[in-house]
């Protein structure tokens, strides 16, 4: 099986190359990085740690 090249505007076959090219692009939105969402999930659980033992002990 050839596969053919194509221009960036046209759409590929439904393959590991269009999957890959579905991915590429750039949808918008907020940019984060890897490091502050793990520290934002931290500090979130801290967070709750704290509210579950000192405001609604058990």
């Amino acid at each position: 099986m050839k596969f053919q090249k194509t221009s960036p505007g046209v759409a590929g076959p439904s393959s590991a190359l269009g999957i890959m090219r579905f991915f590429d692009t750039d949808a918008g939105g907020p940019k984060m990085s890897p490091e502050f969402v793990v520290v934002v999930a931290a500090l979130l659980a801290i967070v709750v740690l704290v509210l579950g033992k000192y405001f609604f002990p058990a």
